[in-house]
């Protein structure tokens, strides 16, 4: 079996502490995957997976156990008391994503594990009227989608008082290579006329884009598996919205720039007024272009942000231009 260094040190007496990834056969995973098998033996690392293995991960020497949403039993017997657990599991509108939870943390009650981490979205901030949102700001959430990540983490909290040690953490859009974040503009800057590009600019503009690349995500969750601070409870957002260049303007130009089209020196932005309206019109959830995520708690926790977002941005956008 494959494991993954404990750089807290938190080991017990040289036992090694499993940690159990639910779920984790989407591109976050993939790049987890590659991270543990990068890192040095304290962890045993199990991927239980409910669906079909993907052929990177039937393929790795990372140990992989099958479970079934409905019949907690089935993954109390792949948790061991005292592990910790990273849950990746997503919701997809089709009304599975609840009772799976609750089958999830029925498990590790039964299991008596030691931490659980909740990977949920900055979406279910949803309408929320506050301009900085960190993880004290009252959640709107509007969608389906949104609803069920909010009905998730609900669950997910009221085992905070009692049971076992509780996580949640809210992700930004999170792009890189698999991801499909930013995948939709390149067709438009590839291929759109000119005019076109120059009428989105204006509008959009410095709207922010809360994007955080999957090296950060993957970063984080090493991090919050290995430290040994009780997060008992705790919801943090993890996003890279500090980054000045985190907004369309900029992502729109290192597109531009990959694909040969002429880069926009000066077009003027509409007023932030008018795509608030238009995003209302469209009943968007989030109608405030200029909103931000705070993730400060995690450098007061001792996570160091490589702040690399720029660096991992052009490098990515290189990537969709090379496979385009």
């Amino acid at each position: 079996m494959n494991s993954v260094k404990n750089d807290s040190g938190s080991g017990v007496s040289g036992v090694m502490q499993r940690l159990v990834v639910i779920g984790g056969t989407g591109f976050v995973g993939h790049h987890l995957l590659n991270a543990l098998l990068a890192t040095s033996n304290s962890f045993e690392v199990i991927f239980a997976v409910h669906r079909n293995e993907p052929a990177w991960l039937a393929d790795s020497s990372i140990h992989v156990q099958r479970f079934e949403v409905e019949n907690s039993a089935s993954l109390a017997v792949i948790l061991t008391p005292g592990c910790t657990v990273l849950n990746l599991l997503r919701p997809d509108g089709s009304g599975w994503f609840l009772p799976a939870i609750e089958n999830v943390l029925l498990a590790c009650r039964d299991a008596c594990v030691k931490r659980y981490i909740h990977v949920s979205s900055i979406d279910v901030f949803g309408a929320s009227q506050d301009s900085i949102c960190t993880s004290a700001s009252p959640i709107v959430p509007m969608t389906p989608y949104e609803q069920e990540h909010a009905a998730a983490e609900t669950l997910v909290r009221a085992e905070a008082a009692e049971h076992f040690e509780v996580l949640v953490l809210r992700l930004g859009a999170v792009f890189g290579v698999g991801g499909l974040n930013i995948v939709s503009f390149v067709k438009e800057v590839s291929s759109a006329p000119h005019w076109k590009l120059a009428l989105r600019r204006s509008l959009y503009g410095a709207r922010r884009m809360h994007l955080v690349s999957v090296e950060k995500v993957v970063e984080v969750l090493l991090f919050v598996t290995t430290v040994e601070t009780n997060f008992q409870g705790e919801i943090i957002v993890v996003t890279e919205d500090s980054a000045p260049d985190n907004n369309f303007a900029y992502l729109q130009d290192c597109l531009m720039k990959a694909f040969g089209r002429p880069v926009f020196s000066r077009i003027p932005y509409l007023p932030p007024g008018v795509l608030r309206y238009i995003l209302n019109v469209r009943r968007v959830s989030n109608s405030d272009p200029m909103r931000r995520f705070c993730d400060t708690r995690l450098s007061e926790l001792g996570f160091l942000d490589r702040a690399q977002f720029t660096s991992r941005l052009d490098s990515y956008v290189q990537y969709l231009r090379t496979n385009a």
